[in-house]
């Protein structure tokens, strides 16, 4: 009962303020108690949902305006909801944040701003925003972000082939073409929501198109893991993403946006930032080999015969010492060691076969002028790829679409009532 009380005096005291500061009047303070949605039991007022738009208009550098408002309220709500959601799993749990790193956040995003703590609370009230709503979101995003790592952590492990497949897709891209795209992703669980979350990208695009701070409503409206780097995906190559985004990536210039995309998990709003051909690396790498000696015009069944061979000596390199034995008893005039070369000056196709291969193990048969050749990297240098980014970037990967399936799993054990 005390709880409840005390819940009920803190509710009219920001209703009081509110009321105070924008001057309202009686019956519209009191319509801020109104529920907007109930979340297993737990309302979400009025108030909360009028407080988290304004912020979201700020946060956007949008003008504040009646239809602003209607156009964001729907997706603002859904985000409280999953909010509460969040909060509710975690209390179950026992986890929670202190208030310290709460503070220490929004001191954080005051500096951002070139504002001192009381500077941005001030800018809060100016704009009819109580600080409780800004409070209320960092704390919520910190304390699903612990629950997340403690609870779903632990369950991530990644394996170093999955790292060594990231390094030879990248090293497999030296001079492609790569682009800077950002995102928003508003996910959908189930086919009865498609229609209203279609519209709900369509109002944020209208937004957008009107002015609106990308990178701000991608912290406020996103569903990935990218909301809170303002939906920054990086540096992706070309095909890399889902073939929806990248058909509609392929058609875009630097500056354009898109969407709303619809794919598996939801539907997508784009920005093509710029495009950019990868660099050669400046890698070098000390190459030996195996040469099976052809004339330019060697028939069909000469250079059949050769592949045959190199195929058949191909799994029993293990290693530098083992090629050299080989290319010894094996190989025609011009095996060996063909010295320390920069990548970079390769001809594409011969870079296209080396790049991607790990120290010590050979090559498939190729072709090359003087024949069938077998190919070994024993050493490489400076190649820039750090293998600790790497995991921590996949284990973020992963642990996003942990959070996103369990973030889903909860709404369908929800019991959500809507009250607008």
């Amino acid at each position: 009962m005390k709880r409840l009380f005390s819940y009920a005096v803190t509710t009219i005291a920001l209703v009081s303020g509110l009321a105070a500061s924008a001057q309202l009047s009686p019956g519209v303070a009191q319509n801020t108690l109104r529920a907007a949605a109930v979340v297993n039991d737990e309302v979400i007022s009025m108030l909360d949902l009028a407080m988290r738009t304004r912020l979201a208009i700020l946060a956007s550098g949008l003008n504040d305006s009646p239809e602003a408002r209607s156009r964001l309220q729907r997706q603002v709500l859904r985000s409280l909801i999953d909010e509460r959601l969040q909060l509710q799993e975690a209390k179950r749990l026992e986890i929670t944040v202190d208030e310290g790193q709460t503070e220490d956040t929004i001191s954080m995003l005051a500096q951002q701003n070139n504002m001192s703590r009381e500077q941005f609370f001030t800018l809060l009230r100016s704009n009819e925003i109580l600080p409780k709503a800004l409070l209320d979101q960092v704390r919520s995003e910190l304390t699903w972000r612990r629950l997340v790592q403690r609870r779903l952590r632990p369950t991530v492990d990644i394996g170093e082939e999955e790292i060594d497949e990231v390094i030879t897709r990248i090293q497999s891209s030296q001079g492609r073409i790569q682009l800077r795209v950002s995102e928003i992703l508003l996910g959908v669980d189930s086919v009865l929501q498609d229609d209203d979350v279609r519209r709900t990208a369509e109002r944020l695009v209208e937004q957008l198109r009107g002015g609106a701070n990308f990178a701000a409503l991608a912290r406020q409206f996103s569903q990935s893991a990218t909301a809170s780097v303002g939906g920054d995906l990086g540096w992706v190559e070309e095909g890399q993403l889902p073939d929806e985004l990248t058909d509609q990536l392929g058609r875009m210039r630097p500056g354009e946006m898109a969407g709303p995309i619809s794919t598996f998990g939801g539907f997508y709003i784009l920005l093509l930032r710029d495009r950019r051909q990868v660099p050669l690396s400046d890698a070098t790498v000390n190459i030996k080999q195996l040469l099976f000696a052809l004339p330019p015009d060697a028939a069909a069944d000469q250079l059949a015969q050769a592949r045959t061979k190199a195929a058949e000596l191909q799994p029993r390199i293990e290693g530098c010492e083992s090629f050299d034995a080989l290319a010894k008893e094996h190989g025609s005039p011009g095996s060996g060691d063909l010295g320390t070369l920069s990548l970079s000056e390769l001809p594409e196709d011969l870079r296209r076969v080396i790049w991607p291969l790990p120290v010590g193990q050979a090559s498939a048969p190729i072709r090359v002028a003087a024949g069938i050749s077998l190919l070994l990297v024993c050493s490489r240098e400076d190649d820039g790829i750090d293998r600790e980014k790497i995991r921590d970037s996949l284990t973020a990967q992963r642990l996003d679409m942990l959070a996103r399936r369990y973030l889903r799993d909860l709404r369908r054990a929800a019991t959500v009532d809507i009250r607008l």
